[in-house]
């Protein structure tokens, strides 16, 4: 009851996390369609970028997309886990629960649907966010800094020792895993029951990099995302205008600048006719390092226009409210476009258009989401995803 009454009062004053959730949304399909259309392995590759439209749009969706709507997601997660775990009445059973909800969802997507998942990702270190909650703003500080730190550090020792091999003339070309040449055929045939296994494979094989690669970043937002919830930053009396000018100042001036530099350098290289592994891994670190700032550049941006005119980005705020079911629905929507049991248009179109693809499936589904929230107040995975958690609040006994 306490929860329900902090929730629906913060939801009435502010708009802004179900609009970010929304944003977040959009441009994660943006990134994640290479990978149902272009190569299940690496998604952009050189043999992607065959026209100037095509090199344009990977410079657009590397300098606007690629690292930092997934850090907006994992924030407003982060976020929304203060008002769970602060409820008076088994919030920290409904959390556990939930993670253990999110860690079987996330299974069945990336076994059924997409490798690419976050959902585990999520529900594992929604689990260990536990051992964070009820820490001091230093504490937690510490411990985000001190992650980024090794994250970075890790890179930067990745790009050097491929400098140096390259220096010494050693074959630094990368190859296709099996599993994932296996997943490969399996999207190209008709057989979508076939391709269950094989995505599993390719799924478990590449795990371990996904959690570690991108589970540094989403853990340092979700504690980024606890303390701007003791604060109520995205509440109406949260961020100041100052602040919200300084971060827009920040992000979309030094954090786009870096994106731009980070992405040219990418395309470039790319499309070179001898592409250099280094200045692939460097500007791709480069930009995953420094996606934060551009991050909260778009933060501040969204929510000054919500402050401003909240209807503008409503499509998208329904969207936010629905964030699991339009999550999922995003990557069913694409298997049966680009897959062979649908519409088999996997490496059949150019990549440019494969992302005009993606912004139209959005679109749908933000149609979709508004018409559902018109006579429902949940979508149905977040009912779902609710209705578990909530046994795990009851008590036993």
């Amino acid at each position: 009851m306490v929860r329900a009454v902090c929730l629906a009062s913060y939801v009435s004053r502010d708009i802004a996390p179900d609009v970010l959730r929304g944003f977040a949304l959009w441009g994660i399909v943006l990134v994640n369609v290479a990978y149902f259309s272009s190569s299940v392995d690496t998604g952009v590759t050189a043999d992607t970028l065959v026209s100037p439209g095509d090199s344009v749009a990977a410079f657009l969706v590397f300098a606007l997309a690629q690292g930092k709507f997934y850090l907006i997601f994992s924030f407003l997660f982060g976020y929304s886990s203060q008002y769970v775990l602060a409820s008076a009445s088994g919030g920290g059973r409904r959390w556990w629960a939930r993670g253990v909800g999110l860690i079987a969802l996330g299974i069945a997507h990336a076994s059924l649907l997409f490798i690419g998942d976050i959902l585990f990702l999520y529900g594992l270190l929604g689990l260990l966010l536990l051992a964070f909650y009820g820490r001091t703003r230093r504490t937690l500080v510490r411990w985000g800094a001190w992650i980024y730190g090794v994250f970075t550090a890790l890179a930067v020792a990745v790009v050097a020792l491929t400098a140096l091999a390259e220096a010494q003339g050693l074959s630094t070309a990368v190859e296709s895993s099996p599993t994932g040449l296996a997943y490969e055929e399996a999207v190209q045939s008709d057989n979508y029951l076939a391709s269950i296994s094989a995505r599993f494979d390719f799924w478990v094989s590449e795990a371990i990099f996904l959690v570690l690669f991108q589970g540094a970043l989403t853990f340092v937002a979700f504690l980024v995302g606890v303390l701007s919830a003791r604060s109520g930053a995205l509440t109406g009396s949260g961020l100041s205008r100052d602040q919200l000018h300084k971060m827009m100042g920040w992000g979309l001036g030094l954090g786009l600048g870096l994106q731009v530099l980070f992405a040219s350098v990418w395309v470039i290289n790319t499309t070179s006719a001898s592409p250099s592994l280094t200045l692939e891994l460097a500007a791709f670190f480069g930009s995953f390092v420094t996606a934060p700032l551009l991050s909260l550049g778009y933060v501040g941006l969204v929510v000054t226009i919500v402050r401003a005119r909240p209807t503008v980005l409503g499509w998208l705020g329904n969207m936010g409210r629905m964030s699991l079911t339009v999550y999922l629905g995003q990557s069913l929507l694409l298997n049966l476009i680009f897959g062979g049991w649908g519409l088999g248009l996997y490496q059949q179109l150019p990549y440019w258009l494969a992302v005009l693809v993606s912004i139209v499936v959005t679109l749908v589904l933000a149609a979709l989401a508004t018409l559902w929230l018109s006579r429902f107040r949940q979508g149905p995975m977040e009912r779902l995803l609710s209705a578990w958690s909530r046994l795990g609040g009851a008590k036993s006994g």
